[in-house]
């Protein structure tokens, strides 16, 4: 009876091995024909495509633009600004712009509490500023106003200087803006500005550097 068990078992173990020989056999088979014809074998996904359609913006590259804020004048409380610009857009990243402007200085502190004659004429006090800046853009991005409301914008910064004419006097000026635009259209901009503008003057009694501040928003067109 234990004869009959053991031969019993080794014909299975037999079948067993035959079985794993034929099954690696079939394997490398596969195996060279795959590397013998690489084209024969393959899986054809099925891939939905979909058609992307880039936003442009004008290839224009002169802006026009008019801007209106406040400016912090040093010594002269703050006022309104109004100004206006031209700009040539070199490249991608370069552009330069022409920039007029106007302000007008209140009373100064010593005024107020000395309770004497105006330090100058209300001619005097109109500030007018004009200046060329060379800007350069960086940060380009998106604002998202809604899920379907998306709108590309970009950030700047301009160097540059000018003249500044002010209680009768004319100073060279020295102008650091950071620019902040977005894209309502291919051509129309909404512009956030912060600006410092910087000479010297002798109006209080003594020569310093005057830092000047404005915040300004406006409107932007490209053509």
């Amino acid at each position: 009876m234990k004869t009959t068990i053991t031969s019993r078992a080794k014909t299975a173990l037999k079948s067993r091995f035959t079985y794993c020989l034929l099954a690696l056999g079939l394997s490398f088979s596969a195996g060279a024909l795959a590397q013998e014809n690489p084209n024969s074998v393959g899986v054809k996904a099925d891939i939905e495509r979909r058609e992307v359609l880039d936003d442009v913006l004008d290839t224009e590259n002169f802006e026009i633009g008019l801007q209106g804020g406040l400016m912090s004048i040093e010594d002269f409380e703050n006022s309104p600004w109004i100004s206006a610009h031209l700009g040539y857009h070199i490249s991608e990243h370069f552009y330069v712009k022409a920039r007029y402007a106007i302000a007008e200085g209140g009373d100064t502190s010593f005024e107020k509490l000395a309770n004497t004659a105006p330090l100058l004429t209300d001619e005097e006090r109109e500030m007018r500023y004009y200046g060329l800046n060379i800007g350069y853009n960086f940060l380009p991005g998106e604002i998202f106003f809604s899920e379907d409301l998306v709108f590309n914008s970009v950030f700047s910064f301009e160097l540059g200087g000018g003249s500044t004419e002010f209680a009768g006097d004319e100073q060279f000026t020295v102008n650091l803006t950071a620019n902040y635009r977005v894209f309502l259209t291919d051509w129309v901009a909404w512009d956030l500005a912060m600006s410092d503008y910087i000479f010297d003057t002798q109006i209080t009694g003594s020569s310093k550097t005057t830092h000047n501040l404005t915040f300004a928003t406006g409107i932007a067109v490209y053509f």
